[in-house]
């Protein structure tokens, strides 16, 4: 596997470091082993030239991107840069989305984490795809490219060859998840058992803090919250409404000023969007998923999840799977 990272003024020099350690560890494992060094990886500015981390370290780089590059995937480390900086980089950052528009056309797996994600969003290459980015730039990633399928549960997706992974430190995730799409599952996990990296599957919700859920937006999130706690009877408008301390009609009302549609959709919505990322991110049957994401009955599930996607759920992750593999 070849692979090339790409350092922008601001990025995150640790990513870049530990993906550089994990690749050679791996090969130095290979090599203990008899077998042949799999992982070449290098390093790359827009010119060639050092380039300052969002910490003020400077990262030396091996050359510039070229349009000849041959590589079997492309990593987009997060930046830690603030707005007034980050808008002075933008001729920078439409050079590189250039440059990633290019290659995935031509054929390259194109990987970015945490911020690096508005990266990928700024070139185009996420509309109307799956994506995903840590849980407290979701706001900003929904309002500035609305086009975009954001996985607000998930800490990766993987979608026609773009990878998308969610905090700061999920360059792991992701370096991991590209390693099993050239490399095979097998090699994938031979490098996380090496480096012991945890690699079961789990969703950004157990991550988000309930005081930063609530500054969002209070009716909303409290809703939202309610919504995708399990109990023993399904929520309904009802529930839902006395919950919230408030009349059906109130929340009827305050729905439809916040969201333009009533709250009986709103929950159905919630609950399939949870559903289709347990799909994504487990192999948990469809009947678990069901009672998982709020549903008595199977049978209610498959109804709500196809009016909403227009597919089966079995269909649906089928179709991820393939998407996931052919990337």
């Amino acid at each position: 596997m070849k692979l090339a990272i790409l350092a922008v003024e601001g990025c995150m020099h640790s990513a870049i470091a530990g993906i550089v350690d994990i690749l050679s560890l791996a090969n130095h494992v290979m090599q203990q082993s008899g077998e042949k060094s799999r992982f070449a990886c290098q390093t790359l500015s827009l010119d060639g030239k050092p380039v300052r981390a969002g910490g003020g370290r400077v990262v030396p780089v091996d050359g510039a991107i070229d349009k000849r590059a041959r590589f079997d995937a492309i990593i987009v480390p997060g930046n830690l840069v603030d707005h007034v900086t980050a808008e002075r980089l933008q001729p920078q950052y439409a050079r590189a989305g250039a440059w990633l528009r290019q290659q995935h056309a031509n054929g390259r797996l194109i990987g970015a984490f945490c911020s690096g994600v508005f990266l990928l969003a700024g070139a185009g290459l996420l509309d109307n795809r799956r994506a995903t980015i840590t849980w407290w730039l979701q706001g900003e990633l929904r309002q500035r490219h609305p086009a975009i399928d954001l996985a607000a549960d998930a800490v990766i997706t993987a979608t026609d060859r773009i990878v998308c992974a969610a905090g700061p430190m999920s360059w792991v995730d992701l370096l991991l998840r590209l390693i099993e799409m050239v490399e095979g599952k097998g090699i994938a996990k031979l490098c996380a058992d090496y480096v012991v990296i945890d690699t079961a599957q789990r969703t950004q919700s157990i991550f988000m803090p309930v005081g930063y859920l609530l500054s969002q937006d209070p009716l909303l999130t409290r809703a939202d919250l309610l919504v995708r706690r399990t109990g023993k009877a399904p929520m309904t408008v009802k529930r839902l409404a006395g919950a919230l301390g408030l009349s059906e009609r109130t929340l009827n009302r305050k729905f439809q000023e916040l969201t333009h549609e009533p709250p009986q959709a709103f929950i159905m919505r919630r609950r399939v969007e949870h559903a289709r990322t347990l799909l994504e991110t487990t192999t948990q049957p469809i009947k678990a998923i069901a009672r998982t994401a709020g549903y008595e009955d199977e049978s209610s599930f498959r109804k709500a999840f196809r009016k909403l996607t227009l597919m089966s759920p079995q269909a649906y992750r089928a179709r991820r799977m393939e998407r996931t593999v052919q990337g």
